[in-house]
């Protein structure tokens, strides 16, 4: 069992809609299952939540400021004091280079991260956030054909099933472990 200083924790359903800003748990349970995020003991884990979101593994100083909820368009022309049609283009011409990108989980609401706003708002300095490296990102377009290609060293348990399914059946130490004994 992790210890507390070393695991920023688990969210619940409920907790997850309000952090997305979703409007039911249902909608927040679809996103989580489209961004491919699984439930453990009924809870989803902080750090898949933020690797959903396409983030490294942040320090232990930034988990509090990074479990919470996303700004909507909304929030953030209410904060601003503009209209939502100005907020929602903040994106596109950024009037100030620091202005914090949106979180890209989804297109429609656009959601922006509480603590880089607050900052911004304040003339501080936006807290930035390590994105996780476009090679070891794996988005749900890619198909199995893709992802089969990759070399995985890992245990994968389903790996005698996929190879009895073929043609001569045969398994070897290299396909249970997801390698393949064919050449192109």
């Amino acid at each position: 069992m992790n210890k507390p200083d070393q695991d920023p924790g688990y969210a619940t359903l409920a907790e997850l809609a309000a952090y997305w800003r979703m409007p039911s748990k249902r909608a927040a349970r679809e996103l989580a299952r489209a961004l491919g995020l699984r439930r453990v003991r009924g809870k989803f884990p902080w750090f898949a939540i933020w690797q959903a979101e396409w983030l490294a593994p942040p320090p232990k100083k930034r988990w509090d400021e990074l479990k919470h909820p996303h700004l909507t368009t909304t929030d953030l022309a209410e904060l601003l004091g503009e209209s939502e049609r100005s907020a929602r283009r903040r994106d596109f011409a950024k009037p100030d280079a620091g202005f914090p990108d949106p979180v890209p989980i989804r297109k429609k609401p656009k959601l922006w991260r509480a603590s880089q706003i607050n900052a911004w708002c304040a003339g501080l300095p936006v807290p930035i956030y390590r994105v996780k490296s476009r090679s070891a990102q794996v988005t749900a377009t890619e198909t199995p054909e893709v992802l089969s290609q990759t070399n995985f060293n890992g245990f994968d348990p389903y790996a005698q099933k996929r190879f009895a399914a073929k043609p001569n059946g045969k398994m070897t130490a290299s396909t249970a472990n997801g390698k393949t004994d064919e050449h192109p």
